[in-house]
């Protein structure tokens, strides 16, 4: 164990120092998304991160995996140009020099003696080069097997323990993926969060709400590769493996919060009330994405539709996680405003208005239905249904989804106006629990309130 430890903290200087190096000439940037590449080849082959319908998990020996095996081409692609961006062109020179003479001079014997030099080489120059040599020999082959009709489980379960295996096999790569938080890509930038985790007194609850901070930054950060703004139409599907990985590790940070932040904390306390509400609400909208927006889009065609679900599922994330830091800073710091952490932090407030507005407007046709009960009365509330639904739904939390819905169904369907009466009273109760809800989101604090409002939440 003692030659273990030297070893690695020798192993983590290297990465230190080249990672340094790395940022000093601009490609910090190239290092962070090599990673993440790395990282989500690691979770998308975990079968809980794949988004999967019902009936496509059923029958996972019967399907064909040739269009998933294909996304992963696609990305090992993409980590071959990262590892010659990363290398100066001295260095990509060099190497394909050497592999001309150490092959020139090979032995029948010898089956690579230039792949034999890279293994022995411990410079994290060489562990690139060779991960890059890897990921080209592995592309060859999924170009042909992506070609076969069929790819059983077995074969797509094959390919993830091979990528396993040749990311692992040098040890500084590991440490590149094993080490989460690296000071070249994962410190505080922003001043009134930095500021803030300062000023905290308990050392125990700084280090927990640093961490949470840091792990939520690092979502948003693998979010950003997920924009369809920044990635060209052909690529989009290729996201499918970065929001596995966003998958992956929010419910790793949900089990920290869980079995470590929440566990002997006083329940009172508003911290604990805001970190409780991490557990149960991120499972939800991670749900909204996986099972819902993201579901078979590696076999979907319509370019359209798949740009449309993975903005809505970078949406609904970036969302998320940037509302949850706001939140976050808000408990220690209640004058903190959000669009001083994200400049686009005032676009989600504008979404917040147009959904409690949207929903004030319900309300108040639904009340004027249930007033008049006459059919053109029926036909505004239908009308003003519809609107929402085709306009504002989607700003709702997804766990409130399927109860709109349901409602909105029924009220379609329903053909006699005593009926109509009746629904109408229950769907009221629902939108006025569903509005008290949404004007508790701390976004809409200092938010004017709208006429409609006024009527939908009279004052007690």
């Amino acid at each position: 164990m003692a030659k273990e430890e030297p070893q690695s903290e020798l192993l983590r200087s290297q990465l230190r120092r080249w990672s340094d190096q790395v940022a000093g000439v601009g490609k910090a940037n190239e290092l962070f998304e090599l990673e993440m590449w790395l990282r989500s080849f690691e979770r998308f082959f975990r079968i809980g991160n794949q988004p999967l319908s019902e009936r496509e998990t059923q029958q996972l020996a019967l399907r064909s995996w040739s269009e998933e095996l294909r996304l992963v081409d696609n990305a090992l692609l993409r980590v071959v140009n990262l590892c010659n961006s990363i290398l100066t062109e001295e260095q990509v020179d060099l190497t394909r020099f050497d592999r001309y003479v150490e092959t020139s001079l090979a032995r029948d014997e010898a089956l690579d003696p230039y792949i034999e030099k890279l293994v022995r080489l411990t410079t994290p120059e060489a562990a690139l080069t060779l991960l890059r040599e890897s990921f080209e020999d592995l592309h060859l082959l999924l170009l042909d097997l992506v070609q076969l009709s069929r790819l059983p489980y077995a074969t797509f379960h094959s390919v993830g323990k091979i990528l396993y295996r040749e990311v692992r096999r040098s040890d500084l790569v590991a440490l590149i993926i094993d080490k989460k938080f690296k000071p070249v890509h994962d410190r505080i930038r922003n001043r009134a969060i930095a500021a803030l985790i300062r000023r905290i007194e308990d050392p125990l609850e700084r280090r927990q709400a640093a961490r949470v901070f840091l792990e939520f930054f690092r979502l948003l950060h693998y979010l950003e590769y997920t924009d369809p703004e920044r990635i060209p139409e052909n690529s989009l599907r290729d996201t499918v493996l970065p929001f596995s990985l966003v998958t992956s590790e929010t419910r790793i940070l949900l089990s920290y919060i869980e079995r470590r932040v929440l566990k002997g904390r006083d329940t009172s306390v508003p911290l604990y009330e805001l970190y409780d509400s991490f557990v149960y609400c991120l499972p939800l909208e991670l749900k909204k994405v996986v099972n819902t927006e993201l579901t078979d889009i590696s076999v979907t065609r319509q370019t359209e539709n798949v740009k449309t679900r993975v903005e809505n599922s970078h949406g609904i994330l970036k969302d998320c996680f940037q509302q949850s830091v706001v939140q976050l800073a808000q408990v220690f710091d209640p004058s903190i405003d959000g669009g001083r952490i994200f400049p686009d932090f005032m676009a989600k407030r504008e979404q917040s208005i147009q959904l409690r507005d949207g929903l004030s407007r319900v309300i108040h046709a639904v009340r004027e239905f249930g007033q008049i009960r006459d059919e053109k009365a029926a036909v505004r509330m239908k009308d003003e249904i519809s609107h929402f639904y085709d306009h504002h739904i989607k700003y709702l939390m997804y766990r409130d989804w399927s109860g709109f819905e349901l409602f909105y169904i029924e009220i379609l369907k329903c053909g006699s106006l005593s009926g109509l009466t009746q629904i109408a009273h229950r769907f009221e109760t629902f939108l006025v629990t569903l509005l008290r809800e949404v004007q508790k989101r701390s976004i809409l604090g200092g938010a004017p309130a709208s006429e409609d409002l006024a009527q939908a939440l009279p004052e007690p």
